[in-house]
């Protein structure tokens, strides 16, 4: 678990930067085919698990994001399993929080 609180660390550290939408003519293929043995990225959507972290506010929110069964290909939060944790908590520690949360969650 200790890896994945790293990584996430070093996501959050690296903030959302702003990557220029590829055209229809050079969009990559994914590759999540290639580390997961998938044999298509619906496949690979099928059986994920989405998580998230968000500040909102005056507090962190982890969340799952579910497939919709509403909207086809959709994704939507599961209120259900929500933490929210204040504001005041210290990163690393929202970061073990949602270790913690998405591993039992295995």
């Amino acid at each position: 678990m200790e890896a994945l609180e790293s990584l996430l660390l070093a996501v959050i550290a690296r903030g959302n930067p702003v990557v220029p939408t590829p055209t229809r003519a050079n969009f990559p293929r994914p590759v999540m085919e290639r580390y997961c043995g998938m044999k298509s990225l619906s496949a690979f959507e099928r059986t994920a698990s989405c998580w998230a972290i968000s500040r909102e506010r005056d507090e962190y929110k982890i969340c799952e994001w579910r497939r919709s069964e509403r909207y086809r290909g959709a994704r939507e939060e599961a209120s259900e399993s929500r933490i929210l944790l204040p504001l005041s908590t210290k990163l690393e520690d929202v970061v073990h929080r949602a270790a913690e949360f998405s591993m039992s969650e295995v």
